[in-house]
């Protein structure tokens, strides 16, 4: 009951908005003098990540967080071959789930982080946790990675091309809030970063990307 109840509370708010009566905010506006920062270094075993994005959720979002709707970020790495004579070959593909969730009785936040595709909440369940006091605290813990372990280092040449992404996984909020004007459909947009040249042995001076977008 509480949840149909707060769902309600959301599609109350989605009407709201879509008729002008609350403004309409960007999903990703940059916190004050926040920029994006993208670190790729190569040890003996593998290639690792380390990244910050801005993450400013607007109202809507915020506000469903403390009625207990969880959001699901996903940073997703993937690691290619670039062919010319056919199309790039796929060597490795490296996903992170973060879940973001209140709750009430504890009054703190609940960040949980999966090291594959998951998609569901049963496979979040085995995911590593974590609690925290302020939503500020959970959502920069989201929003980076430190020395992510995207792919094994075995037989890189230096040629590769990396593609990074995060994103809000939209598909998993209500359906009220995946209609918001500008919301969402913004959220969608998310980071990339690519790197069109990776270290070519252990020790090398990490490398910032090719090209960064939000």
């Amino acid at each position: 009951m509480q949840r149909r109840a707060a769902l309600r509370a959301i599609a109350g708010g989605a009407v709201a908005w879509a008729v002008g009566a609350l403004p309409v905010s960007r999903a990703w506006a940059s916190p004050a003098g926040d920029t994006a920062h993208w670190r790729l270094e190569r040890t003996p075993d593998a290639l690792y990540l380390s990244a910050r994005v801005p993450l400013d959720l607007p109202a809507q979002l915020a506000d469903a967080l403390h009625r207990g709707v969880p959001l699901y970020f996903v940073w997703r790495a993937e690691l290619r071959q670039r062919r010319w004579y056919w199309t790039d070959r796929q060597l490795a593909n490296a996903v992170r789930t973060v879940r973001l969730v209140y709750q009430p009785l504890t009054q703190r936040w609940r960040l949980s982080v999966h090291e594959s595709g998951a998609q569901d909440d049963a496979a979040v369940a085995g995911a590593l946790h974590r609690s925290l006091d302020t939503l500020g605290e959970a959502l920069a813990l989201a929003r980076s990675v430190q020395r992510w372990r995207v792919a094994s280092a075995a037989g890189l040449r230096g040629d590769e091309r990396l593609e990074v992404e995060f994103r809000l996984d939209t598909g998993r909020l209500p359906r009220p809030l995946q209609i918001l004007p500008g919301g969402a459909s913004e959220s969608n947009r998310g980071w990339r970063a690519v790197f069109d040249k990776l270290p070519v042995a252990a020790g090398d001076e990490a490398l910032e990307p090719a090209e960064s977008l939000e």
